[in-house]
């Protein structure tokens, strides 16, 4: 049911490499916290992402998107628009149990990775002004 996807990527995006990577890692993790809260639904939207990861040949913006909405899950703070969520099928969790604390480290994993595709992105604005000073010069 869960594909692996290649930790030996030919792309040649190093942010969608660091994605690929953790979700090799993580991904039936992942699958297994979405579950947890959100049901079948929560295992559905991880599995879309991992497999728009493995078709993807870049980073794109929808799925930094989709990136972020599953951090949101995860950390029980979900936004859906500008009104509130319906929580009333999300399963209530026992604070001291150890799937919560599984789901706290998944989720902070989940936060070094988003931080390390907006470095990278920082890093390629910085490459990208100075390559324009260079031209301009």
């Amino acid at each position: 049911m869960l594909r692996k996807l290649p930790a030996k990527t030919l792309s040649a995006d190093l942010q969608l490499t660091a994605v690929r990577v953790h979700f090799d890692k993580h991904g039936s993790a992942l699958c297994n916290a979405a579950r947890l809260i959100d049901g079948e639904a929560g295992t559905a939207r991880v599995l879309r992402l991992m497999s728009g990861l493995h078709e993807a040949s870049r980073l794109e913006r929808a799925t930094r998107r989709r990136l972020v909405d599953l951090h949101r899950l995860l950390s029980l703070n979900p936004v859906v628009d500008d009104l509130e969520p319906d929580l009333s099928s999300w399963v209530l969790l026992d604070p001291a149990s150890p799937e919560v604390e599984e789901l706290c480290l998944l989720t902070d994993r989940l936060y070094d990775l988003l931080v390390e595709i907006g470095e990278r992105d920082d890093e390629q604005d910085a490459i990208a002004l100075a390559l324009t000073d260079q031209d301009a010069a």
